[in-house]
């Protein structure tokens, strides 16, 4: 089952890719053929190419018609899926304050959209950045003039009903890109990190069955219970023959 974020990811790929902001191979340029190797899964990769043999050909595009972006965005690394994705967004001057144009709103639109849906993003977590300096100088006036009436008939004012009332299409809309994409940004560099557990190091209490056996046989016959010392036991030096004497005449 994919998790929320491989979902996110998957759906901002494919927004990427319908909207052009991002192709098949700026994909493959971070997914690379090493990449893929390692984390697809084997059937699919057999898939891949199966279908060049059969055509003769092989591109990125074909490539991701079997290795589609649900399977990157679950089996390929997220930080290796956020950094394509954060290139997109970049080439396309998203990240700029100067940021604007139809495609690069709309990829807002849905990566936001998808988001606050999967739960990657939060209504508090998007009016961190799109925040009451943001509303009042960006969003007209019957936009903001509509967020103070609903607050007033509410008797509140909070992130979940700012991000209702306002609605993601406006935000992505009038808010800077740069503004939006920091609150993306957040979500989507904000990555797990997995330790991996060093394997246990062998005892060194084992003991081999053969070493076993002789222990024990030293053990019954007491010999263990005697003292050891790490040093030779002295001898006492050999004694020199006593002369031979002659006898008196």
């Amino acid at each position: 089952m994919p998790t929320t974020r491989a979902q996110w990811f998957a759906q901002s790929i494919r927004a990427g890719l319908d909207t052009r902001l991002l192709a098949e191979s700026d994909v493959l340029a971070h997914a690379t053929p090493a990449v893929m190797i390692a984390a697809v899964p084997r059937d699919v990769m057999i898939k891949v190419l199966d279908g060049a043999l059969a055509t003769g050909t092989m591109s990125a595009a074909s490539i991701m018609q079997s290795v589609t972006p649900e399977l990157i965005a679950e089996h390929v690394a997220p930080s290796v899926v956020w950094t394509c994705i954060a290139a997109a967004a970049e080439r396309a001057g998203i990240t700029k304050p100067t940021g604007d144009g139809d495609a690069p709103r709309e990829l807002l639109r849905r990566m936001l959209a998808s988001g606050l849906e999967t739960g990657m993003l939060t209504p508090k977590s998007v009016v961190e950045h799109v925040d009451a300096k943001v509303i009042g100088h960006h969003f007209p006036d019957p936009l903001t003039t509509k967020l103070l009436e609903t607050s007033l008939a509410a008797g509140k004012m909070n992130p979940e009903l700012i991000v209702e009332t306002l609605g993601v299409e406006a935000i992505a809309k009038h808010a800077p890109t740069a503004i939006v994409w920091a609150a993306l940004a957040k979500a989507g560099e904000d990555t797990p990190v997995i330790i991996v557990a060093e394997p246990p190091k062998p005892s060194l209490e084992v003991v081999d069955d053969d070493v076993a056996s002789v222990l024990v046989d030293l053990e019954e016959s007491g010999m263990l219970d005697m003292p050891f010392s790490s040093k030779p036991e002295a001898r006492p030096a050999p004694k020199s023959p006593e002369p031979i004497r002659a006898k008196p005449r």
